[in-house]
């Protein structure tokens, strides 16, 4: 056979066929197998994530409180009439129709003030609740005791009292606490705190408690309280409350631009949500009817002090009256003269009215200028006009003080809504005052023209006998003072009458009605307990293949060696042969490893002795196996074929031929033996081994020797194939002296053992030196990723059971 003596320099040829193989294009279904392939192989997560999930919501949902809502509706009602008579007077004074924002009925509600009073209405200074297991429970209205507290004594505030009912009508009273603060309920006044407090005491039913820091009453609602359910209580200030309340409260309007609210707030139990809503609710309509009674108490208050001032006057024009006439015989006066004085008493009538009018107006305006947001602002019950603009405008000042008050008691100066009431008071305030100045000037001109025409009437009457005239002058001042308090009686009885008669501003539609469990939200949590189920096993898969180095498919090859080919994938095997061509010849593995034979024609000469070099970039990656049983496949197919043990530090053919004590290639390449002295047969027929020989301490070195190229020179004249079997590529350079001298090199990579980082380092190294016909055999497949290869174990079994 002719020796080849090129092949022993560096190879320089191209295999074009190599670059053929070197070509690989997915269609996508790779991907897709690859990630139900993981999905399938981590199916326990599954069924260990979705159980733990699910019962973990289900005991989540019954144990933990629920939380309902309530929703009262309430429609806010709009005065069309007065908003129009307003827009109209002031219009130029930059003053808006009256409109009740959403906003401003939110601030209202949810004001301190409001809700305190409604807190006020209701019996929840003291909760009670029953110690479960694994939840408490809220016993509003419902616990077999009730707590009577001493309003006058101090109490602890949100300190938890446990109760526990005893045998023969005792109960067991505990408390525990670093320091609470100290309230009593009467004058709703703090008291500092109360420091440690370590109290235990029992006592019968209905015996009272009295401590410097609580005092109160257990009162049974029925004998024979129920042993083994425990209690607790705490008391709450009312404050507390209101604060805790105010923070739950929800306002929003049926849809946008309606005058219909829903008020809602939530809670554990569903009768004090109710409760509190609809206190809350007739309180706000209280609130606004106060305001209406308020300026009606301040009128009537009004026209009393007038009404006492002018029944003075009228008692004495009365006793003026009465000596006139026992001290004068006096005859009615004539008709000329009645008639003057009936129509001078019309006029001092009018001057009167005016007079009590600019007083009314002359008061308002003082207050205005002096001290604008003042309780001394009165209705002008004395105008023409009852429904006038004055009227009007002073309710508009008082109702937008109103809601800057409670605005201001739950918000910072700096809060839009707050600076932009404080605008709408400036803006109502200079506009009253302006229009109280127009109307004092009109009071004035007329005042000036009554006088006028006054004065023309007592010149006339000045003619009159003087008898006579003192007569009508006493009997004129009775009869004005007398049409001036029924006048002002008259006003009196209107304005307790329109009192009576006020009705709130707004009207509650629906009383309040639990609309349903806000949390926990079963359906939902149930959803997200599913998907969470799902996710954790996911992200635990997506973490291990993160996390993973190793090489795991096909594709993490042609991800790092995108232009190298993969010749070969030998499946897992579980067996102990070393042999399986030999010792199970009809296997889907033996199958594979005549595939690969097949495929290195295309990379190694056909007239020519076939060398060819495994490697791998680490030891345990199934190296020696396939290297031996590639042999094995040759030789079966008639060729004659030599396998060379070159691993020289882990002899890995001497351990499965058992030449431990023979000699091998490491003393050939020392020149101590001939090589027919170290060709030792195989178990098939043409197949022949070189065992490594004793370790050597120089490997490398004795590798790179003369004796090697000898070595190839010699198995070329003898063998038809040269498998090597040479040392880890990636951890010594042996291989790469030895691939020098072959045909084809053949990297061998173990799925879930070979390191990603370390192949790709060598495969690298390699490439960049130029390396011609490499190909990786994918080791150790697992049977469960049946793409990689093409017969089943069933189809030899079949075989088998044929024969």
């Amino acid at each position: 056979m002719a020796v080849n003596t090129n092949k022993f320099s560096p190879v320089e040829q191209n295999n074009s066929n190599t670059s053929n193989l070197s070509q690989h294009k997915g269609d996508g279904f790779p991907d897709i197998k690859k990630i139900i392939y993981m999905v399938l192989s981590n199916w326990y997560l599954f069924v260990i994530s979705i159980p733990i999930c699910l019962a973990s919501v289900f005991f989540y949902h019954r144990y933990t409180q629920d939380i309902y809502r309530g929703s009262v509706t309430i429609m806010i009602k709009s005065d069309e009439a007065k908003t129009i008579s307003r827009a109209e007077l002031i219009e130029g004074f930059g003053l808006s129709p009256e409109m009740k924002s959403i906003e401003n009925q939110t601030i209202i509600l949810r004001s301190k003030k409001i809700v305190k009073r409604a807190i006020d209405k209701l019996d929840f200074a003291v909760d009670i609740f029953s110690d479960g297991v694994m939840k408490d429970y809220d016993m509003y209205h419902k616990s077999p005791f009730m707590v009577r507290m001493d309003s006058s004594h101090a109490q602890l505030l949100n300190t938890a009292i446990h109760i526990q009912p005893l045998e023969q009508n005792k109960v067991k009273i505990t408390i525990e606490t670093e320091g609470a603060a100290l309230h009593t309920f009467k004058d709703e006044q703090n008291h500092g705190t109360s420091g440690h407090i370590s109290f235990s005491q029992t006592i019968n039913w209905g015996d009272e408690i009295e401590t410097p820091y609580c005092k109160f009453k257990l009162e049974p609602k029925y004998q024979g309280i129920r042993e083994g359910v425990n209690y607790y209580f705490y008391f709450r200030s009312h404050n507390w409350l209101a604060s805790s309340y105010r923070n739950r409260i929800g306002v929003s309007p049926y849809k946008e631009g309606s005058s219909i609210l829903y008020i809602s707030t939530t809670g554990t139990n569903t009768e004090k949500i109710t409760r509190f809503l609809n206190a809350l609710s007739h309180v706000y309509l209280e609130q606004s009817l106060e305001r209406k009674n308020e300026i009606a108490t301040r009128t009537i208050s009004f026209i009393d002090i007038q009404l006492k001032q002018v029944s003075d006057s009228l008692k004495a024009a009365q006793n003026k009256l009465s000596r006139f006439r026992r001290s004068n015989l006096y005859s009615a006066p004539s008709e000329m003269s009645t008639r003057l004085t009936d129509q001078y008493f019309e006029y001092e009538k009018q001057l009167k009215f005016l007079d009590i009018k600019e007083n009314y107006y002359k008061n308002l305006n003082k207050h205005l200028k002096e001290n604008p947001l003042s309780e001394d602002y009165l209705m002008p019950a004395f105008s023409q006009d009852a429904n006038g603009f004055i009227s009007t405008l002073v309710t508009e000042l008082l109702t937008l003080s109103n809601e800057r008050d409670m605005l201001s008691t739950q918000s910072s100066t700096i809060n839009p809504a707050l600076e932009d009431l404080e605008r709408k008071l400036d803006v109502s305030k200079n506009s009253l005052i302006v229009a109280l100045d127009k109307l004092l000037k009109n009071v004035k001109m007329e005042k000036d023209k009554l006088l006028s025409d006054m004065g023309e009437l007592s010149g006339k009457m000045n003619h009159l006998p003087e008898l006579e005239r003192k007569y009508l002058d006493i009997e004129r001042e009775y009869k004005l003072n007398d049409a001036i308090y029924t006048f002002l009686l008259q006003k009196q009885s209107e304005t307790q009458i329109s009192k009576a008669s006020n009705t709130p501003d707004n009207e509650i539609i629906d009383e309040a009605v639990i609309t349903g469990i806000v949390s926990p939200n079963k359906s939902k949590n149930n959803r997200q307990a599913l998907m969470l189920a799902l996710v954790i096993p996911v992200a635990i898969i997506i973490l291990k293949e993160y996390l993973n180095n190793k090489i795991r498919s096909k594709e993490d090859i042609y991800a790092i060696a995108s232009g190298l080919p993969i010749i070969g994938y030998i499946p897992q095997y579980k067996g102990s042969h070393n042999n399986v061509i030999q010792k199970e010849p009809i296997s889907n593995i033996s199958e594979s490893f005549r595939a690969l034979r097949i495929k290195l024609k295309f990379m190694c000469p056909s007239n020519q002795t076939s060398i060819i070099t495994v490697t791998s970039t680490n030891t345990g990656e199934g190296k020696t196996f396939c290297a031996l049983n590639l042999a094995s496949a040759y030789a079966i197919s008639g060729k004659k074929t030599v396998l060379v043990g070159f691993d020289l530090r882990k002899p890995r053919l001497t351990e499965i031929f058992s030449h431990y004590n023979n000699n091998g290639l490491s003393h050939y390449l020392i020149g101590q033996t001939k090589l027919d002295d170290i060709i030792y047969p195989g178990d098939l027929d043409n197949l022949k081994i070189i065992p490594s020989g004793a370790i050597p301490p120089n490997p490398s070195e004795l590798i790179a020797n003369d004796y090697t190229k000898k070595l190839f020179t010699e198995l070329q004249e003898k063998f038809d194939v040269i498998i090597v079997d040479s040392p880890p590529i990636g951890v010594v350079a042996d291989a790469r002296i030895l691939m020098d001298y072959s045909y084809c090199h053949l990297f061998v990579v173990r799925a879930e053992h070979t390191i990603k980082e370390h192949f790709k380092h060598t495969i690298q190294n390699l490439m960049s030196e130029n390396i011609e016909n490499i190909g990786f055999i994918y080791n150790d497949i697992a049977n469960s990723l049946g793409n990689y290869h093409y017969y089943t174990d069933k189809y030899y079994e079949e075989s088998k059971n044929k024969k």
